[in-house]
């Protein structure tokens, strides 16, 4: 892994070269009593009711335990009385698929087997990744102080089609010209828990990081399965008959996995006009993925296959971003982008951690600077938010034309 939790680049800043924004989009310099803004966060919960087991590398993973553990990151959101909550995605595991292989007991249909009136109808009974998921948002549902803001990763998509992922999770997915559903939304808070001279607002753009993927796109029929076929073959020499393998890949190009995807061009033009917004109205944004966006924050096989399409973004508009905040590769990490100085941060899976550990985070949000209050594994850390007292060059020379 290139970055951890308790790593930081400690290099120059570049960005404090730049030209300095207009007084009315400064952060201020005045302290205040408390966080303007507060969020509970959690990631790569992963329950599945099988015995605890491992990762393919052999790293413990604790099913039953997961879902214990989001129940008390609710209860401990609800008592804080955070504005919102973030699911950064991996809600189930893709073992609720086939819980007998794993140890597990499928669920018995109440139907009688003359009730039952189909082949496809008797494995949908006996699927019980609905009854897990089901559970899941059962005990997240312990936080009511606010909205869960639900992003989704692949292990959803090998449970569920993604008209079953908007009706579970909240998700409003939309449809493209293409009449493909993506994922991708945005959501605004606009009242501080506390005064703050510069009215901050803060904005979360929660990014669907397997718009282009495999995973639940049709073979015959969808645009956006094509795109990623092509991607793989072109990128991956292990590719079809082991598409999961980065074996040969070195680097940034091990990314080119079967369980990542991309940002396809709608999302990214979204992504562009959602950060040119929140900049003329003074907001300040979180962005969210379940895929990890700076490749020095995370293993190279975790990261959005388009990821510096992405970060391109992000780095014109560092004014505006706050931090990149992500899921997926479960031992977590961070990064402060040199180009730009935003923050990007990989979070630790809440899977991973054994009884009686419980692994989240609240995250408060001052004037001028975010602290990330971590419970288990999570590390707890302080991100000042010095770069977005400075435009980007090239947008500064833009907008004084």
């Amino acid at each position: 892994m290139s970055g951890n939790g308790n790593s930081r680049v400690e290099h120059y800043n570049p960005w404090r070269r730049r030209r300095k924004l207009p007084s009315r989009l400064r952060s201020s310099t005045t302290e205040n009593p408390g966080p303007a803004y507060t969020f509970g966060l959690v990631t790569d919960i992963q329950h599945a009711p099988i015995p605890d087991g491992t990762s393919f590398k052999g790293n413990p993973r604790y099913y039953r335990h997961a879902l214990e553990a989001a129940e008390h990151a609710a209860r401990h959101f609800e008592e804080e009385k955070v504005q919102v909550a973030v699911n950064l995605g991996d809600t189930i595991d893709g073992k609720c698929a086939n819980v007998e292989r794993w140890g597990g007991t499928p669920r018995v249909a109440d139907n009688s087997p003359e009730e039952i009136k189909s082949e496809n109808e008797a494995r949908s009974l006996a699927h019980v990744g609905h009854e897990a998921i089901d559970n899941v948002v059962k005990a997240l549902s312990y936080y009511k102080s606010g909205r869960f803001l639900h992003a989704y990763g692949n292990h959803e998509l090998y449970n569920f089609p993604r008209t079953e992922l908007a009706e579970k999770l909240n998700i409003p997915f939309q449809i493209e010209q293409t009449n493909e559903l993506v994922g991708y939304y945005g959501y605004l808070l606009e009242e501080p828990l506390h005064s703050s001279e510069t009215s901050m607002k803060i904005r979360f753009l929660i990014l669907d990081s397997y718009d282009i993927c495999l995973l639940d796109r049709c073979s015959e029929t969808s645009r956006k399965h094509k795109a990623a076929h092509e991607t793989l073959l072109e990128n991956n020499p292990n590719y079809p008959q082991n598409c999961n393998s980065p074996e040969n890949l070195e680097g940034v190009p091990r990314r080119f996995v079967g369980f990542g995807g991309a940002v396809d061009l709608p999302q990214l033009e979204w992504l562009e006009d959602s950060l040119r917004q929140a900049r003329d109205r003074g907001e300040r944004v979180v962005i969210c993925s379940h895929q990890p966006i700076h490749p020095d924050s995370t293993f190279p096989t975790c990261l959005i296959w388009n990821y510096e399409d992405v970060l391109s973004l992000i780095r014109r508009y560092s004014d505006v971003v706050i931090a990149s905040f992500s899921g997926h590769a479960h031992k977590g990490g961070y990064v402060r982008d040199e180009a730009s100085g935003v923050h990007f941060r990989c979070f630790d899976a809440m899977l991973e951690s054994p009884p009686p550990i419980r692994t989240y985070a609240i995250v408060d949000v001052f004037d001028n600077r975010m602290v990330i209050r971590g419970e288990g594994r999570c590390k707890s850390d302080s991100y000042d938010f010095d770069h977005m007292d400075f435009l980007p060059e090239e947008e500064f020379l833009h907008d004084n034309l």
